[in-house]
């Protein structure tokens, strides 16, 4: 019976795989493995009782099911797996977890977990930023209506709002390579964090152990590894959300029919947009999207709290980090994707965005106060016309250029120069420069990345 949402509806398997019981334990016994290496490389137990534990590990004869028989005798999950993986052992069986300590397997294989699924996330950045890309390409000089506070504005192109996006998914991609070092990090040094039961070679242990395992060593440990490392993990993760929810939210206000710029694609041979109004078709995804990016962010929380604990360690943050590690990540892994097919399938109602920007010739008085300053009236004074000849706009349901004119305009530009202002094309800016940098530095991203793995 599934009680959480994503056994039966949110997530990818292949994800949820990386999070799951088996591939936890998976990821323990790699640990003991590795640590028996390290171990009988440096001398402290015999090669042979290493080649018994990596044999009784790369054999799969140590069972969730019977991992699961000891823990509901002894009431302790990393135990467990230390006594099951003892039974697939002779007399190596004597130096299965020498010198460490279950946080020292616990953590370390949350970090394998991470260090996985991180490949899995940048795959994901990677796939949504070629989309945003393809757009832009497309249509960094479709003028379009900009807005503020809700209201129309001077115009923009749609491939500049989109670059804008871009730039912040390259920002993630960024702080997630940056941190990787930060993020990914595991410990081998016992209870308290001084490698006492292992010895002098403590630190050589931990080094070798982490070499073999491709992730890196927590500089200072307590019995775990800093929970500060979570939470910088948690924030980046949070950042993505809200990106997502960003770009979700631009989607769902664009759909608007009053607005009618962009939407979802929706399939009129048979998908449903409502059980009341058969008309509908909703920016599901968007709002899907939006929905769980609050969910997302909401489990950084319990893990600020799981970053403080008293003195060496307690067991406080144990209980929550089995939600707030998997669910984050499976969540944003799904969001992303669901995001990227929006932006794959897009309609992008040109026509309308051509329609709108030109519907009211209000949202060109920063052009014509430009025009006007250029002509060598004060700018203040150019401001102050183009007010005045706004607010007359509005009250009396005309055009910009007659109110203008009413208010003795032509006798400080010519009409040329006017009806030069008031067309929306001709006041874009370096809106397609702009896309064409983020889109460079986008394809350089792309290159650095794939050179350097």
């Amino acid at each position: 019976m599934g009680v959480s949402p994503l056994d039966y509806r949110y997530g990818r398997e292949e994800v949820k795989k990386i999070f799951s019981e088996d591939m936890k334990l998976y990821y323990m016994l790699l640990v003991e493995k590795a640590i028996a290496q390290a171990e009988s490389e440096k001398g402290l137990i015999p090669v042979e009782a290493y080649n018994e534990i990596a044999k009784a590990v790369d054999s799969g004869g140590v069972s969730l099911k019977r991992v699961k028989e000891i823990e509901a005798e002894i009431s302790h999950d990393a135990m467990a797996v230390v006594k099951a993986l003892t039974e697939k052992c002779e007399q190596g069986g004597k130096y299965v977890h020498f010198g460490v300590t279950s946080n020292d397997i616990l953590d370390t294989s949350t970090a394998m977990q991470l260090k996985e699924f991180y490949h899995i996330l940048l795959g994901d950045l990677f796939e949504i930023q070629e989309a945003l890309s393809g757009i832009i390409t497309k249509h960094k000089r479709t003028a379009m209506l900009g807005r503020t506070h809700g209201q129309w504005a001077s115009p923009i192109t749609f491939g500049l709002k989109i670059s804008v996006f871009l730039t912040e998914i390259n920002r993630h991609i960024t702080r997630l390579l940056e941190a990787r070092k930060r993020i990914l990090v595991g410990k081998i040094l016992g209870p308290v964090g001084t490698g006492a039961s292992i010895g002098e070679k403590a630190l050589e242990v931990q080094e070798r152990v982490m070499q073999i395992l491709g992730i890196f060593p927590e500089d200072g440990a307590t019995q775990i590894v800093n929970r500060d490392r979570y939470v910088e993990y948690l924030s980046i993760i949070n950042g993505i959300a809200t990106s997502l929810e960003k770009f979700g939210t631009e989607i769902r206000n664009l759909q608007r029919p009053e607005i009618a710029e962009v939407s979802e694609f929706f399939d009129p041979s048979r998908q449903v947009g409502s059980s009341a109004m058969p008309s509908k078709r909703n920016p599901i995804s968007s709002e899907n999207v939006c929905s769980l990016s609050r969910l997302i962010r909401s489990l950084i929380i319990p893990e600020y709290e799981a970053a403080v604990t008293w003195h060496e360690r307690d067991l406080t943050n144990s209980a929550l980090e089995r939600f707030t590690i998997p669910y984050s990540s499976i969540l944003i892994d799904y969001t992303i994707r669901r995001m990227d097919s929006v932006f794959r399938n897009l309609y992008v109602n040109t026509e309308r965005m051509l329609e709108n920007v030109n519907r009211d010739q209000t949202i060109m008085s920063e052009s014509v106060v430009s025009a006007l300053t250029r002509n060598g009236v004060p700018r203040q004074d150019a401001h102050e016309l183009v007010r005045n000849a706004s607010m007359r706009s509005y009250e009396k349901n005309q055009a910009l250029q007659k109110s203008l004119i009413e208010l003795g305009a032509m006798k400080l530009m010519d009409s040329t120069t006017l009806e030069s202002a008031l067309e929306p094309s001709n006041f874009l800016g370096v809106s397609d420069r702009i896309c064409d940098s983020v889109l460079g530095a986008t394809e350089k991203l792309r290159r650095d990345y794939e050179r350097d793995i």
